[in-house]
């Protein structure tokens, strides 16, 4: 089972589709919105329930005080981030929120395929590459009311070195001025250092465990090492989903 299980397989897509806005001369791009989107899908779902439950807590106890950033992280592959990370955006983004959601899991990346877009964009993982890249550019603006995206771009084997850049820490902080919220899905920690260098950036998470899959033992040693590097560890999402 692989970190972002709860998003893959084929997309069955809402009949939503719109368009971001493009320079002059290129097609736009169109998004379609998958079934695991439950927020949008089935909003009465029990699942969607408890997204809306989290959005009220984060909204009161993390956006009404100023924070505008959050790392979305789990000690394990197949605990959900993904499925809490968009869900939770787009629940925001419903509630008037100006919401950016990220992929910043250059590992197993799995927001494409809740979010579908039509064709290839530029992405994450070209900010951190290319220094010409405008960090406006991988933006993809108003995806749906209120809510923007940057796709990861793909598996890259220079995750770690790209998230320790300065450019991953300029764009974050560019991100967290300009939208009311910034959600960043992220890497299981067991088998990278790549969630921690994302919350440290972000300085604010919350940790994904799942029923019958996540140890106890090992969400508490992500709890100490986030404090550690000095991270306000918001609260814990048990998915039973």
């Amino acid at each position: 089972m692989s970190e972002n299980d709860t998003a893959d397989g084929t997309a069955t897509t809402a009949p939503f589709a719109d368009e971001a806005v493009q320079p002059s001369g290129e097609k736009p791009i169109t998004f379609k919105i998958s079934d695991k989107v439950v927020v949008a899908s089935d909003p009465s779902s029990p699942e969607a329930e408890a997204i809306a439950a989290l959005r009220t807590h984060l909204l009161s106890h993390h956006v009404d005080r100023g924070r505008r950033g959050l790392a979305v992280c789990s000690p394990s592959g197949g605990s959900g981030t993904t499925f809490v990370s968009v869900n939770l955006a787009v629940s925001l983004a419903r509630a008037g929120i100006k919401t950016l959601l990220i992929d910043a899991n250059l590992r197993e990346p799995s927001l494409h395929r809740m979010i579908v877009p039509s064709r290839d964009m530029p992405s994450l993982k070209d900010a951190l590459i290319d220094s010409d890249t405008e960090y406006g550019s991988v933006i993809q603006e108003n995806v749906l009311p209120n809510l923007s995206l940057i796709y990861s771009g793909g598996k890259s084997s220079h995750a770690q070195e790209l998230l320790s850049g300065a450019r991953f820490k300029t764009l974050l902080d560019l991100c967290m001025r300009e939208f009311g919220v910034t959600i960043v899905d992220t890497p299981a920690s067991n088998t990278n250092a790549d969630g921690r260098r994302i919350a440290s950036v972000v300085r604010h998470a919350i940790i994904v465990a799942r029923k019958d899959w996540t140890y106890v033992a090992d969400v508490n040693t992500l709890i100490d090492e986030l404090r550690s590097d000095k991270v306000n560890v918001v609260g814990t999402v048990y998915n039973e989903y």
